[in-house]
């Protein structure tokens, strides 16, 4: 009788992840497409400005479309961490970008200040935009709203928690501030508000959008924060709305639980 040596096969070790993109289903849907269009016309128009600094942004937001165009694979849930970092870092090029540019080449919106009472204005405006979101403070600071919302890999809370931080300045520097280089136009301006709100909904899957009252709060977002910075002829005072508006955001990232997944690549 010939014995058989059975080999043991050792276990997979680990979570298993999902790919980062997804090919097959890459779908351009008439909302994504429509919001494309949207931020490129944006572009075009801070091309027609001219100047370094206009031209630099035009090509950075460009580039961070065409990124998020790509066929990052939805739901993320099951992509690792380093996954789910490249996707968030992609959509920040823009942002990112902007703020670096204007450190190094001392842009004068940098050093344009606004009276003290434009900054209560923007407090105020912030305030009404946090309570016309419906986020329920006292459930926030108790942990309640971060229980309902239910754990996440800690590498997914701290990238939408990084980008909720880094897009509250940087998209100031993206939208908003070339209403203040020479020669720009309130057409500008208004291009910039509504690139804005198409920006949030070009990556794929809904990302908490698409909802009335989110919509209606991006609106309002980008009608105020154009307002108080035409009016103030300052990027601050917005720049402080945006920070106070996304603080909530990122501190309900913050506070979601860990499920343990990790860091490791699909």
């Amino acid at each position: 009788m010939t014995a058989t040596k059975q080999l043991d096969v050792p276990a997979a070790t680990g979570p298993q992840y999902a790919s980062t993109f997804d090919p097959k289903g890459w779908v351009l849907d008439v909302r994504r497409l429509t919001a494309v269009f949207c931020v490129l016309a944006f572009c075009v128009g801070l091309w027609s400005l001219g100047g370094t600094e206009a031209r630099i942004v035009a090509v950075l937001l460009a580039v961070e479309v065409a990124l998020m165009c790509l066929p990052w694979r939805v739901p993320r849930t099951m992509r690792s961490g380093l996954s789910f970092w490249a996707e968030t870092l992609a959509g920040l090029v823009a942002p990112i970008g902007a703020i670096i540019m204007a450190v190094v080449m001392g842009s004068s919106w940098l050093v344009t200040g606004a009276d003290w009472w434009w900054f209560a204005v923007a407090v105020a405006v912030a305030v009404g935009l946090v309570a016309l979101s419906d986020m329920r403070m006292k459930s926030l600071f108790s942990g309640e709203l971060a229980f309902v919302f239910g754990p996440t890999p800690r590498a997914h809370g701290l990238a939408r928690a990084f980008a909720g931080t880094v897009c509250s300045v940087g998209e100031e520097a993206v939208f908003r501030a070339p209403v203040l280089l020479a020669g720009a136009t309130l057409p500008v301006g208004l291009l910039g508000g509504i690139a804005f709100v198409a920006q949030h909904h070009i990556q794929p899957g809904t990302n908490r959008r698409g909802s009335t009252r989110s919509t209606l709060v991006e609106i309002s977002a980008a009608v105020a924060w154009l307002a108080l910075t035409v009016l103030s002829g300052s990027i601050y005072p917005a720049l402080v709305a945006h920070v106070i508006n996304n603080i909530p955001n990122v501190l309900l990232e913050l506070q979601r639980e860990n499920d343990d997944r990790g860091w490791h690549e699909a």
